[in-house]
């Protein structure tokens, strides 16, 4: 129910949606392209598109992202998590764009 309210909604606005949920997740409908993955590892959180075989594995509907990711198979790509710069990932940087300085 909440996926088809999400589906209407992206009709006629952007939508973004966080969630550990697999149960959400679990559509042959939802694209690689639509989907960024998050890990953490050591301490460090990487945020990216899936890995290859994440992609693949979507892309050829052997399995949906739900199940990739209760299978803990939700991987981003080192490769493009790489190229970000850090000051792209920085949630609560400075930058305030309320500020006259900002304008």
């Amino acid at each position: 129910m909440l996926r088809d309210g999400l589906r209407t909604a992206s009709k006629i606005t952007q939508i973004a949606v966080t969630s550990h949920s697999p149960d959400l997740l679990d559509d042959k409908d939802i694209r690689d392209e639509s989907i960024l993955a998050v890990v953490n590892k050591n301490g460090e959180t990487k945020i990216g598109p899936p890995d290859q075989a994440g992609r693949s594995a979507i892309r050829d509907r052997l399995y949906t992202v739900g199940e990739l990711l209760r299978l803990n198979q939700l991987e981003p790509d080192e490769e493009a998590t790489d190229k970000i710069p850090p000051s792209q990932l920085e949630l609560f940087a400075d930058y305030n764009p309320w500020r006259p300085e900002a304008c």
